[in-house]
């Protein structure tokens, strides 16, 4: 959720997709709805290596 809140704005309510890539970095997108309610943004995060996230190497 910090990640998600670092822009001061809308705060997404969700991830939608989550991946380590071949270089060991965790990234994470959001789903943009363009719902009545929400700003429509995609919100794409480099949450940083995978031993960072998931704590462990």
């Amino acid at each position: 959720m910090p990640d998600l809140r670092a822009t001061k704005g809308w705060t997404q309510e969700k991830l939608e997709g989550l991946t380590v890539a071949g270089n060991g970095e965790v990234y994470a997108v959001t789903d943009n709805d363009g719902l009545e309610n929400a700003t429509g943004e995609t919100v794409f995060l480099r949450l940083g290596s995978r031993g960072k996230v998931f704590g462990r190497s």
